[in-house]
């Protein structure tokens, strides 16, 4: 992937009920799994920030660093060039 810092991409979980989301960093990736549950959508294990829907996870992450030790800042969404892509019905 040729994307800077910052760069994410959402994606369905396969090992929990939730999603999982990448994260590029200077020199590689992180990977984070969103908990999807309950009636909420939270970062597993990093965040006790509990979100009603993923777009507002997504979006607080846009301002609020997701781990301190790490910076994380979601800048640029990833995602697939045809329109609508497949996976907008995640954020209906």
């Amino acid at each position: 992937m040729n994307k800077s810092e910052g760069a994410f991409l959402v994606r369905v979980s396969e090992k929990i009920w939730g999603y999982a989301l990448s994260y590029r960093q200077q020199n590689g990736f992180k990977h984070f799994l969103v908990d999807a549950s309950g009636d909420f959508y939270s970062f597993l294990g990093v965040d006790p920030n509990r979100h009603p829907t993923l777009t507002d996870l997504i979006d607080f992450h846009k301002e609020e660093i997701i781990t301190s030790s790490g910076g994380e800042l979601l800048l640029e969404p990833c995602g697939q060039q045809k329109n609508p892509p497949d996976y907008s019905p995640l954020f209906e």
